[in-house]
């Protein structure tokens, strides 16, 4: 191997080496996060909603509208759909949920990946479940995320 060639991969991999753990401490850590909502107005129209009734998150407060825009795939097994949470004005978040209703009890999970106003760098990701009184719950964590530079 020419010294050219060694020095470049001796570099490589020092670059390596020294980025790697500065991309490890970029992950970043979700915090907990529980909200229940029920859907008797639920119609399965687009849009259609359901609302928050308990939340653990000062930013997506009881009565907080979730839209849902499906279904995004016609499946007999799972609903999937684009959600979007509506605080209020200019306070959104955006994501997606897949559900499997033809379990019992259904299950799935929501992954948000976007907000604006108050939710502005949200993104989480969601276990969903559904308890015999029909409220479902959605159980995970999340992550405000720094504004773009």
């Amino acid at each position: 191997m020419s010294a050219t060639s060694t020095f470049l991969a001796t570099t490589f991999l020092a670059c390596l080496t020294i980025n790697i753990p500065s991309i490890a401490a970029e992950t970043p850590k979700l915090q907990p996060i529980n909200i229940s909502k029920e859907c008797s107005k639920y119609t399965g129209e687009t849009p259609s909603f359901c609302t928050i009734v308990e939340s653990d998150f000062k930013e997506i407060p009881v009565g907080t509208d979730v839209l849902y825009y499906g279904p995004m795939l016609n499946s007999p097994l799972f609903s999937s759909s684009s959600v979007v949470l509506a605080v209020g004005p200019g306070n959104t978040a955006v994501g997606h949920c897949i559900v499997y209703d033809t379990a019992s009890p259904p299950t799935g999970h929501c992954a948000f990946s976007a907000g604006s106003g108050t939710l502005a760098g949200f993104q989480a990701i969601l276990n969903v479940t559904v308890d015999a009184k029909q409220i479902w719950h959605w159980e995970g964590g999340y992550h405000i995320a720094a504004p773009a530079k």
